[in-house]
C-alpha cells in the first residue's frame, strides 16, 4: 500500500483577488501529512501553488495522480482556492480563470469528481476548501449520511460548503482548513490517538456550524470495510521515551500571522481583502506600543504594507478601537494607492559598451541578492555609479532598498516569520519582483542556514511569460 498526496493552493490570479491564505493551508496540510509518525513519504507528496497553478498544468497533475494509481494506493487530494458556480455548474478557478471564458479557462468540478470515481485506487480522500465546493459532490456513485459510524476503505469527498454557499476565510487560513488542521493535530482523535475520516468530518462540521451557522460542509462517500486511519498521534508516553535531538531544524516558508505596516511589524488576528486594493486587519488585544502606533498614523500618509506573500502601498482609510473589560479590538481599513510597483523602472537597462547590456532583469537579480544577502559586488565593465544607483537607489521605487535585510532584522531580535514578511515587502515594493512564489528559510538551532527565493518580474509584454528569478544560497544568520 502506498500513500500519495496532491496538494493544490491557487493563491494567485490574473482576473481575481489573491488568496494568500491558501498557501498557509497547503503548507500546514503538507506538514501534518509528513510529520512523524507518518503514512506518507516526501517523494509521494506533490504541492502546486503560485502562478504555475494554471488549468493545463493542474489537469495534467490531476490526471496523472488519479489515472496512474494502483488499486492498493491511498490517494489524498487537497484543493484550496477560488470556486465558482455558473449556469448550474461548479468550477475550480485556476490562475488564469476568467468568467468571460469559463469553459476555456476553468476546471469543471464534475471533471475532478469523475477522476475520483474512475481511479483504480480503492481509497481516495479528497478535501476542497473553495466557495461553492459542494458542487463537486453532486452525483457521486453512492451517498452516505453524516455521522460517526460509517468508516472504512473506499472513496470520500468532503467540501467546505454547499454549492450555493461561500467559504469563510480568517486567522491566516480558510476556516474549513483551519479546523481540518486542528482535527489532524489531534482534536478529532479517538482515545487511541487514531483519526478516521468520519471522526474528522464530524469535528469540522460541528466547529463550522458553531462559529458561522451558514457554512455547511458536504460529505459524499462509498466507504466500507475496516476503519481508515488518517494520522496516528504521538502520545505523551511515546514522546517521553523518544530520544531528544539537539539539532532542531525547521523550514520557514510562510509569514504566519505577521504583517508589516509602516513602522509596525506585528501580528494580526483576522485579515480580509474586501475587494481589490482594500484590506481589513483585525487585531485583538494588541500590545500598547502597536496600539499607539496605529493611533498615530496619518490618514494622508502612504505606508508600505505586506503580509503572507503580497505587498502594497496603502493609506489608512479608517480604524476603529473597541475596548471592553475582556479585550480590546482594533479594526484597520487600508486602501491601495496603486503604487505597489513601477512599470517604468522595471524596464530600464544599462549599457556597458562593446555590445554588453545589463537588462532590467539582471539588475533585479543583483538588487534581490543585495536585499537578501548584502552582496555589494557589481559586474565589471559598467559605469559603477550608474549601476549602483539602479540597484540601491531606484528613483521611482516606493520604498528604499535595505541591503542585507535578513541579517539586520535578525540582529534587531525579530523571528524568522517577521523577517520573511518584511523581506517580501522589500522585494515587491522596490520593483524587484511582482509576485513571490517561494521565500523560505532553513533554521537550525536558531540559525538561518539557507534562503530560497522564487519570484517573477513584472511582465513587459502581455504575450510574453514573466521572467523567473530563483535564488538559493547558504547563509549563517543567528536569531536572537
Amino acid at each position: 500500500m502506498m500513500y500519495k498526496a496532491l496538494i493544490v493552493a491557487v493563491d494567485q490570479y490574473i482576473n481575481a483577488s489573491a488568496l494568500p491564505n491558501t498557501v498557509n493551508d497547503a503548507t500546514e496540510i503538507e506538514r501534518l501529512l509528513l510529520e512523524s509518525p507518518s503514512l506518507f513519504e516526501k517523494q509521494n507528496v506533490q504541492v502546486i501553488q503560485g502562478s504555475i497553478s494554471r488549468k493545463e498544468i493542474l489537469l495534467v497533475a490531476l490526471n496523472s495522480f488519479f489515472q496512474n494509481a494502483s488499486n492498493t494506493d491511498v490517494l489524498f487530494l487537497f484543493w484550496a482556492g477560488h470556486g465558482a458556480f455558473l449556469n448550474g455548474e461548479g468550477y475550480f478557478v485556476p490562475y488564469e480563470g476568467d468568467t468571460r471564458f469559463t469553459e476555456e479557462t476553468m476546471i469543471k468540478m464534475s471533471e475532478v469528481r469523475d477522476l475520483i470515481d474512475k481511479t483504480a485506487a480503492n481509497t481516495v480522500l479528497s478535501f476542497f476548501d473553495t466557495c461553492h465546493s459542494g458542487a463537486v459532490a453532486r452525483n457521486m456513485h453512492r451517498e452516505m449520511i453524516r455521522g460517526l459510524e460509517v468508516k472504512g476503505s473506499g472513496k470520500v469527498l468532503i467540501a467546505a460548503c454547499t454549492e450555493s454557499q461561500g467559504a469563510w476565510d480568517r486567522l491566516g487560513h480558510g476556516a474549513f482548513t483551519d479546523y481540518l488542521i486542528k482535527g489532524l493535530e489531534g482534536e478529532a482523535a479517538d482515545s487511541s490517538g487514531d483519526i478516521d475520516v468520519y471522526n474528522l468530518y464530524s469535528y469540522v462540521s460541528k466547529k463550522l456550524f458553531d462559529e458561522f451557522g451558514n457554512q455547511e460542509p458536504v460529505i459524499k462517500s462509498t466507504l466500507n470495510g475496516k476503519p481508515l486511519l488518517l494520522k496516528r498521534l504521538i502520545t505523551r508516553e511515546n514522546q517521553a521515551s523518544s530520544p531528544v535531538t539537539s539539532n532542531k531544524k525547521e523550514l520557514v516558508k510562510t509569514s504566519g500571522v505577521n504583517f508589516w505596516l509602516g513602522s509596525i511589524l506585528g501580528e494580526y488576528d483576522e485579515y480580509q481583502q474586501l475587494r481589490t486594493g482594500e484590506y481589513l486587519l483585525t487585531l485583538i488585544n494588541p500590545d500598547d506600543q502597536v496600539e499607539q502606533q496605529i493611533k498615530s498614523m496619518n490618514e494622508n500618509k502612504k505606508y508600505p504594507f505586506a503580509l503572507r506573500s503580497q505587498a502594497d502601498i496603502v493609506t489608512l482609510e479608517d480604524f476603529d478601537v473597541i475596548s471592553s473589560r475582556e479585550k480590546s479590538v482594533i479594526k484597520i481599513k487600508l486602501k491601495s494607492t496603486g503604487e505597489n510597483r513601477s512599470s517604468i523602472f522595471s524596464q530600464i537597462s544599462v549599457s556597458g559598451g562593446m555590445g554588453k547590456t545589463l537588462s532590467a532583469d539582471d539588475l533585479a537579480i543583483l538588487r534581490a541578492r543585495r536585499i537578501l544577502l548584502g552582496e555589494q559586488t557589481n559586474p565589471a565593465g559598467y559605469e559603477d555609479i550608474l549601476v549602483e544607483s539602479m540597484i540601491a537607489n531606484p528613483s521611482d521605487s516606493p520604498i528604499k532598498v535595505h541591503p542585507n535585510l535578513i541579517a539586520t532584522l535578525a540582529s534587531d531580535g525579530y523571528n524568522a516569520e517577521k523577517i520573511r514578511v518584511m523581506t517580501i515587502g522589500s522585494l515587491i515594493l522596490t520593483g524587484t519582483l511582482e509576485t513571490i512564489e517561494t521565500l523560505s528559510f532553513v533554521v537550525e538551532n536558531k540559525v538561518i542556514t539557507k534562503v530560497h527565493l522564487i519570484g517573477y518580474r513584472p511582465k513587459v509584454y502581455t504575450n510574453v511569460e514573466a521572467v523567473k528569478i530563483d535564488i538559493e544560497e547558504p547563509i549563517n544568520i543567528a536569531l536572537i
